[in-house]
This record gives C-alpha cells, sequence and structure tokens, in this order.
C-alpha cells in the first residue's frame, strides 16, 4: 500500500499515484487509513480518489470524515419535514415518508403531494405503499381526494399488494381508524404471518378475545373459521396451516399478555404446544414464557420443557441460554450451577451468556480472559467488557482490562476496547490490526480476485419445495463480505440451515449454524458500509455492532432507508418481481437446502 508519496511537484512526477481496489481492501481489513498529501489526492484518477474518500470513511478511525449524513445519522423531525417537501423521486418520497412515520409526524403524507393517478404508471412496483400509508394514519394523517386517486391508480396497475393491503387495514381497524376489513385473503405462510404481525401491534385489551379463541382453536390440527376471519384470512387448508403452525405459535407466543394476566393465556396455550410444529425460535419462545410462573413446580416443569425441546436440537446453545435466563427468575441456586457449566464449556455463545448473567467479576477472572484470548470467543468478549462498567470496577482496574484487549487476537475486540477506554482517556491511540488468520488471508485474497474482475457474484439460494432466489452479490462495493460469503456457501456452511426471522414488508434472514438469530463462523468480517439504498430486494449483512458480520445476511421485502449506511450492503436479489414473491410468502423455520455460487454467469 501507498503512504506518503515523496513529490516534488506535478512536472518532476514520473509514476502518477494511484489507489487501486486491492489496496482499499488491505487498508480497509487493517483499519489504517493510507497517507496522501493534497497535491497525490489531485493527481488521483477519479474512480481512485473517490474510492479513497469511501475508504476514509468505512475505517472510522479518529478524524475521518463521516460516512453518514445528517438526515440518516440523526434523523430529527425538522430534518425530514423539509426534505418532504422536496422530495419528487419515488425513491425520495418514500424515504421522507419512512422517515416521518419513524418520528410520529403529523404530516408524513405531505411527501406524496402532487401524486395523481397518472404517476401510478411510473411508480416501482415493488416500493409498497400500504404500511407507510397506514402508519401515517395512525399517526394523525388523512388520505386526501388526489393522493386517494393515485391509490386507486396503483390497485389498478396492479401495483396493491392485497395481503399488505389487508395488514394495513387491520392496524387501521384496530386502531379506531376504520370499520371494516377488506374481503378475506386466502391463507398462506406469507398472509398468516403479515397479518398476525398487524394483529399484535394492537393493545391487548384489543386482542384478548381473539386470542381466547385461537388458543382453544387447536389451530394446528383444525381449519376453523373461527378465529382466522378477525385477521381478514380466508379459511385455511389443513396444509397450509401444518406448514405455517410454526410461525403461528411463534407469532401467538410474541404476543401473548403481561404476567398479571399469565395464568389465563400462557398455560392454555404453553400446555398445548406439539413440539412437531414448532420450530428452533417456537420452541426458545415458550421456554422463555415459562419464566413467568412461580413456584417449585413451575421449575420441574421448565426443565421437563427444556428436556423435551432442547434434546431433539442436538447441543444448540440457545436452548441453554434461555433456560438461564428463565431459572434466574425461578431457581437462582441451579441458575449459579448452569452458569458455571456455560463458562467452563466449550461454546462460545454459551460462555457469552453466562458472562452476561454475572453481576460482578468472578474469582478466576484472570482465567476467564484467558479463555476468551481466541477469535471465536468474540460474543463472550463483547458481553465481558460491556459487563465492566456494570460490576463498578475501579476505573483504573476496568482501564487496564481494557488496555490489555487492545491486544486481542480479533480485530471486533480491539475496537469495542478501544471505543470503551476512549471514554476513560481521549488520547487512547487508534489499535493495530492483528496478524492475519488464515481465514483472513482467504478472505483477502477471494476479495482481491473478485473485486479486480468487477462482475458480480451470482449466489442461488435453494430452499424446500423447489423454491430458487438468486443473489447478485457486488465485489466492487463490499468485497470482503462477498469473498467471505462466497468461501461460506462454497465449504457447505448454509446448507440445510432454516431461516429463523421473516418479519413482513421488513426482512427475511438466514446463515445462523444455531438456527435462530445467534452465532457466526466464529470469526468476525469488517463491515463495509455504503450510501446504497436499502430498497426492496437489498441483500445485506446481519450485524451486533460495528465489524461484526460473520455468516448471517438479510434480504430486504421492501425498502428500509433506516438500514442503509448502517449494515454493509451486498448486493440484491435477481430478477425481483419471482424473487420478493417467493420471499413474501416464505414460512418461518423454512429450510435452506443448499447455497451454490454461479461463476460465471449461467446461460439460460
Amino acid at each position: 500500500m501507498r503512504f506518503a508519496f515523496a513529490l516534488l511537484g506535478p512536472p518532476l512526477l514520473a509514476t502518477p499515484p494511484s489507489f487501486t481496489v486491492r489496496e482499499a481492501i488491505r487498508a480497509e481489513w487493517k483499519r489504517l487509513p493510507p497517507v496522501f498529501n493534497e497535491t497525490e489526492i489531485t493527481w488521483l484518477p477519479a474512480a481512485d480518489r473517490a474510492r479513497l474518500e469511501l475508504t476514509l470513511k468505512r475505517i472510522g478511525a479518529p478524524s475521518a470524515p463521516a460516512l453518514l449524513p445528517p438526515e440518516l445519522d440523526k434523523p430529527t423531525l425538522e430534518i425530514w419535514e423539509a426534505k418532504a417537501t422536496v422530495a419528487k423521486t419515488p425513491q425520495e418520497r418514500f424515504t421522507a415518508l419512512f422517515f416521518l412515520n419513524r418520528l410520529k409526524s403529523a404530516k408524513a403524507l405531505f411527501t406524496l403531494e402532487g401524486l395523481g393517478a397518472k404517476d401510478a404508471e411510473s411508480w416501482p412496483k415493488p416500493l409498497h405503499l400500504e404500511a407507510q400509508i397506514a402508519s401515517a394514519q395512525l399517526n394523525g394523517c388523512e388520505v386526501g381526494p388526489e393522493l386517494r386517486g393515485f391509490l386507486n391508480a396503483l390497485q389498478k396497475a396492479g401495483k396493491i399488494d392485497p395481503v399488505r393491503a389487508q395488514a394495513a387495514r387491520l392496524r387501521l381497524v384496530m386502531g379506531g381508524k376504520e370499520k371494516d376489513l377488506l374481503p378475506p385473503v386466502k391463507a398462506t405462510a406469507g398472509s398468516l404471518l403479515a397479518l398476525m404481525d398487524a394483529w399484535n401491534r394492537a393493545p391487548w385489551e384489543k386482542r384478548a378475545s381473539d386470542a381466547k379463541n385461537m388458543v382453544q382453536a387447536r389451530f394446528a390440527a383444525t381449519s376453523s373459521l373461527q378465529w382466522w376471519t378477525p385477521l381478514g384470512l380466508q379459511q385455511p387448508q389443513p396444509s397450509a396451516l401444518l406448514s405455517s403452525a410454526n410461525g403461528i405459535y411463534q407469532r401467538l407466543l410474541e404476543g401473548l399478555p403481561p404476567k398479571d394476566l399469565a395464568h389465563d393465556f400462557h398455560l392454555p396455550l404453553l400446555g398445548q404446544l406439539d413440539p412437531r410444529f414448532l420450530g428452533t425460535q417456537g420452541r426458545l419462545a415458550a421456554l422463555g414464557h415459562l419464566s413467568k410462573f412461580r413456584g417449585k413446580e413451575s421449575v420441574e416443569t421448565l426443565l421437563a420443557t427444556y428436556r423435551s425441546f432442547a434434546g431433539t436440537e442436538g447441543r444448540n446453545p440457545s436452548f441453554d441460554v434461555v433456560l438461564l435466563g428463565s431459572l434466574r427468575q425461578l431457581d437462582p441456586m441451579r441458575a449459579n450451577a448452569l452458569r458455571g457449566r456455560m463458562l467452563a464449556g466449550s461454546d462460545p455463545i454459551a460462555r457469552a451468556a453466562a458472562i452476561g448473567d454475572m453481576n460482578e467479576a468472578t474469582a478466576d477472572f484472570n482465567a476467564l480472559i484467558q479463555r476468551l484470548w481466541k477469535v471465536e470467543e468474540y460474543d463472550g468478549v463483547q458481553v465481558l467488557l460491556h459487563s465492566l462498567e456494570k460490576w463498578q470496577l475501579p476505573e483504573e482496574r476496568r482501564g487496564g482490562i481494557l488496555r490489555h484487549f487492545l491486544d486481542h487476537p480479533c480485530w471486533t475486540a480491539r475496537l469495542d476496547a478501544w471505543r470503551k477506554l476512549s471514554k476513560l482517556d481521549a488520547k487512547t491511540p487508534w489499535p493495530a490490526a492483528p496478524k492475519p488468520s488464515n481465514i483472513d488471508a482467504a478472505i483477502l485474497k477471494e476479495a482481491g480476485s473478485l473485486a479486480t474482475a468487477g462482475k458480480p457474484v451470482r449466489m442461488r439460494l435453494h430452499f424446500a419445495g423447489k423454491r430458487q432466489v438468486t443473489l447478485k452479490l457486488d465485489p466492487l462495493n463490499a468485497p470482503m463480505n462477498v469473498a467471505n460469503l462466497v468461501l461460506l456457501a462454497r465449504k457447505g456452511f448454509f446448507d440445510g440451515r432454516l431461516v429463523p426471522r421473516v418479519v413482513p414488508d421488513f426482512v427475511v434472514q438466514m446463515g445462523s449454524p444455531c438456527d435462530t438469530m445467534d452465532g457466526g463462523p466464529g470469526y468476525t468480517v469488517r463491515c463495509e458500509n455504503s450510501l446504497d439504498w436499502y430498497g426492496p430486494g437489498s441483500v445485506g449483512m446481519a450485524l451486533d455492532g460495528k465489524d461484526t458480520g460473520g455468516s448471517q445476511f438479510f434480504i430486504t421485502t421492501n425498502a428500509a432507508p433506516h438500514l442503509t449506511g448502517n449494515y454493509t450492503r451486498v448486493g440484491e436479489v435477481e430478477d425481483p418481481d419471482r424473487a420478493l414473491k417467493i420471499l413474501d410468502d416464505l414460512e418461518l423455520g423454512a429450510k435452506l437446502e443448499r447455497v451454490e455460487i454461479l461463476m460465471p454467469r449461467m446461460k439460460r
């Protein structure tokens, strides 16, 4: 990599400076800003200069320019209400509407002013307004005649999704803004999730009577219309119920009432749970709900349920994590014993949860730090560093521990330590990157090759039921993250895993080795953030903080502007009309049978 060039001025410049793709990758991996003086920057080709500017923002070292503009970094009503008045393109209008809704603005629909029936033809079909307009109405906005004409024209053009429209109407009905639902829509995996999500957003008192019918229906074995009608659904076929039972159970568990009503609703539902119809996430949710009850009988029920659920999952650490939290509420002595086993065990995720359960530094604290001195133990390091302040350690000791972690073999651990240490000592130097591991070296080599070639990488996802979605990944925008996904896919890391997160009108997330939203490949990958818009069908890396990417990635099923610049965008779906239809109707817990890398492009 070039740093400072010894230039005597333009006339004597023998070789013009450059900043290549490979140099940018190495700089971003090292998190070490390249040094150019003003003359050198002037002589850089335009593409190299733009690459340098983005690299400096991505590295994020002290005094680096900010990547996010103010409206994305710290959005305010004043900023977005001003931007709404000048928004013209569909992307600008949707983004302003989205942020104004998040800020609870009663002026959110000003963003769509001027749109009429004639504008429906050019409005992008995947850019859905149904939920955003409902949110604006619930925040006090009124849909005027001109906007109504635009929406009617979208309907005629086939650009209003019936399921999204019904979910939006359900929210309005339960919020007192409308009296009646739209005609019932077909019950599928996607519509069941979408409408249960909308239903769960209403206050409990508005859902209690419907919930009683749901709990009594034993829905996994019946197609009774009794409790589907209030959701705006047609009578489901038994096959649809069977494939969607995991999602239905999980959404019911997520929407259950508070503790004071637990015995009226939690116990009847939990008593009807059938592990055959519950995926990993649903079992974890059910296990967590058992902590709401008290007494010795509750502890025995909890442990029996744990053995029943976890026994079918192999050694999935997520079950121990949830059990620990529940036991902490019900039986602290047993919780202490479990925590000790998790601390001394071999699983990094379990160890991280056990550290989070600690209310003080243990007597063998130094031994714990030694166990965490591996790249694959980053989860535990993250929790430990966060806990130092909670444990109220003296500032001097806390500072000493943080300085020690500046030399951790994982870069992200060093970054976390630096951030916390900088609050104690603003002069703390920016940490150096560790020596590349074998995995790092492989990612860097693959990233350099893919970015130099400059061609999109096609990654095909094969879901059960012969459903396929092809992703078009961009190695020029996110070379390290694309290379990481390619290497993981080639060794079969994703094959056979389940989809643990499906949020209608937002994202589908996958890539966890635990079939939950926990875990990763045992290492972290640098963020490669950009201001590429998160429109419908964008592919991004799931994170738990800066530079914590790994194996989990998500696909947006509608625009999600708040993700822009905060999550590495690695690409987008190919053939969005077809792909988004599949993703919109994907069941929670769908099986990702295999992932293949298609290079070069397959001929059709």
